[in-house]
């Protein structure tokens, strides 16, 4: 169980590669310290949402252990994760997810694999998958993305496939732009998408409802050297049910250090 539970961790963080090409990765270590805030439009109260890493950097990979906290409702409650992004040349790498948690909020188990692959013209191709275990429900998403690399500019489109046990079929769509300024630390990003599954998917909650569109923004800059502040926000119109729709607002901060 113990090896389990490492393979896991390493599998988590490798998600966030989907933003990152290769040359990024190999980067110094690095802390986060994210909070994020749902505010919504009818009666739900806030929900809130905490994280913090720290990445080691390795010759044959990037290794990212996390702790994650989270409010829903009247419940709350901590998640051990980690991801890894395994080197295996220039322009190929695999990103890795694992991670548990009691399983009131979050899932009681989830894990992720994907591969990249650069090819000719700086495009970037990924295919990969997500399990995540909420007891009783299982929940297979089968992801992949198309990523574009030209000037200081990166777009990137990536579909969700979504079988939960005990439910129809969910799919989601996004797009992602995202402008570079100084360094990959720097930029300006773009998000949209429309589908029924949460991009997020952080906790069960995320899950109930039919459908949403949302946009959004974010921007990360230096505040101090080797310190980034980044601010963003995301409006997400969501079906709860045929009857019911309503708005969610969300609100995120986050403080990066970079280490020599």
């Amino acid at each position: 169980m113990r090896y389990i539970f490492l393979l896991s961790v390493i599998i988590t963080k490798l998600v966030f590669a989907q933003e990152l090409n290769q040359a990024n990765l190999r980067t110094q270590d690095k802390m986060l310290l994210l909070l994020n805030t749902d505010i919504f439009s009818d009666e739900t109260k806030s929900w809130q949402y905490f994280s913090m890493e720290y990445q080691f950097r390795e010759t044959f990979a990037n290794i990212i252990p996390r702790i994650n906290f989270a409010n829903r409702f009247t419940n709350s409650e901590l998640q051990f994760e980690a991801d890894a992004y395994l080197m295996f040349s220039a322009k190929t790498y695999m990103y890795l997810n694992t991670g548990f948690a009691e399983g009131k909020v979050f899932p009681k188990s989830r894990a992720g694999i994907e591969l990249y692959q650069n090819i000719p013209g700086d495009i970037e191709l990924s295919a990969g998958y997500r399990y995540l275990y909420f007891s009783p429900s299982k929940v297979n998403i089968f992801t992949g993305s198309v990523g574009y690399y030209f000037s200081d500019y990166w777009i990137s489109f990536r579909p969700f496939f979504v079988n939960e046990s005990g439910s129809s079929n969910k799919s989601t769509f996004t797009i992602v732009a995202r402008r570079y300024f100084a360094d990959a630390e720097n930029y300006l990003t773009l998000r949209a998408g429309f589908g029924s599954y949460p991009v997020s998917a952080n906790t069960q909650a995320d899950f109930f409802r039919n459908d949403s569109k949302f946009f959004g923004v974010d921007y990360q800059f230096y505040i101090l050297e080797k310190t980034t502040l980044q601010l963003g926000f995301l409006y997400e119109n969501e079906e709860l049910n045929v009857n019911k729709s309503r708005s969610r607002y969300n609100f995120l901060i986050s403080f990066q250090k970079i280490f020599q």
